[in-house]
């Protein structure tokens, strides 16, 4: 079946939103008319897990869960491990967020927090199972219209990359509880090393994946990249300014349609966001105009 091209990206109306700012309409809308034109077969979903598929915050204004504050939660990790994280946290978290520092300035800072990060849940006994409930409890946090996003790329046989600079064991464990984690849902992450006696000895892998190092370098020889490394459109899901880069180094690619979702110093960030993203999404709750882009090629 031929599908019908756009005129106008006003054509869907999810673009009307008064949060949704495009930074170029004739642009998005030569690479929406190709994905599109290509049809599902070849497109792939790359997305963020931390406040992408997962919200800001949850509708009592309370903060959602990071993969690594899943982790923090668990009733047996140690508090010692809780106070030194939140001093890690409160250096490098405005670093993260400084809308006028250049990545290449952040990205040594990054490298220093996961560095740290890392190194202090070393001799921390992995809580298996309080982390599974832990997953069980954030099945609210994520974003309305994930679900129909899972079951739609589920019919349409779309591989999904859930990238994540977060504890991949964290993200696997709430994706498992909320029935995301099928077959051709991928999740490329750091990933705890458990030695005797279910202690942590590190993070597996040579390389730390941090928010400004996503990109295709992380997937290559792995099972994701051999789902799509034929496939040339991509739909990207981020909430910071790296995740713009996750599709970096697909050199098959025709057309990335990138998607921003800002939900902090949004007055500050907005114009850095608009540089890095085709759209940005502001203080937006759902996945309404992913599915809307989606259903295009239904």
């Amino acid at each position: 079946m031929k599908m019908k091209l756009l005129s106008s990206i006003r054509d869907i109306p999810e673009f009307n939103n008064e949060n949704v700012h495009v930074r170029n309409e004739q642009e998005l809308l030569e690479k929406l008319n190709t994905i599109i034109k290509d049809g599902h077969g070849n497109l792939q979903i790359v997305t963020d897990f931390d406040h992408t598929l997962t919200k800001h915050s949850l509708e009592n204004g309370s903060p959602v869960l990071t993969s690594f504050g899943m982790f923090r939660e668990c009733p047996s990790i140690p508090q010692e491990y809780k106070d030194e994280d939140n001093r890690l946290a409160d250096i490098y978290k405005p670093i993260e967020r400084d809308p006028h520092m250049s990545l290449e300035e952040k990205t040594q800072h990054m490298v220093d927090w996961y560095n740290a990060a890392h190194a202090q849940l070393k001799g921390v006994t992995f809580p298996r199972q309080e982390l599974m409930a832990i997953g069980h409890k954030m099945i609210d946090s994520f974003r309305d219209g994930v679900h129909e996003l899972v079951a739609w790329s589920q019919r349409q046989q779309v591989p999904v990359l859930v990238f994540s600079a977060g504890l991949g064991d964290s993200v696997q464990a709430a994706l498992t509880a909320a029935g995301f984690l099928l077959p051709h849902v991928k999740v490329v992450s750091n990933f705890l090393a458990i030695g005797d006696n279910d202690k942590i000895v590190g993070i597996k892998g040579d390389d730390v994946i941090h928010t400004l190092n996503k990109n295709e370098t992380a997937i290559k020889n792995t099972e994701y990249y051999e789902m799509v490394k034929e496939r040339r459109n991509v739909l990207l899901m981020g909430d910071s300014i790296g995740d713009a880069r996750m599709a970096e180094g697909m050199e098959h690619c025709a057309a990335v349609v990138k998607l921003g979702f800002l939900g902090h110093n949004v007055h500050d960030s907005l114009p850095k966001y608009l540089s890095q993203f085709d759209v940005v999404l502001v203080n937006e709750p759902s996945m309404r105009l992913p599915n809307a882009i989606l259903q295009l090629l239904a």
